[in-house]
């Protein structure tokens, strides 16, 4: 499965561990919005995911 995260602000290690349990049986692609990153790339990313996550 393919899935998308949307990070708005650092995150907690909750989140942390979220993702790295979905990276074990998926496809997961991790955007950090208060970092630098491709916009062309995030909305493709988007596109193509079977779910986003936004936090």
């Amino acid at each position: 499965m393919k899935i998308v995260h949307i990070l708005k602000k650092e995150p907690r290690e909750f989140d942390k561990r979220i993702i790295e349990a979905q990276k074990k049986d998926n496809d997961v692609r991790v955007f950090e919005l208060f970092r630098e990153f491709d916009p062309d790339e995030l909305l493709k990313a988007v596109e193509e995911a079977e779910k986003v996550f936004c936090w």
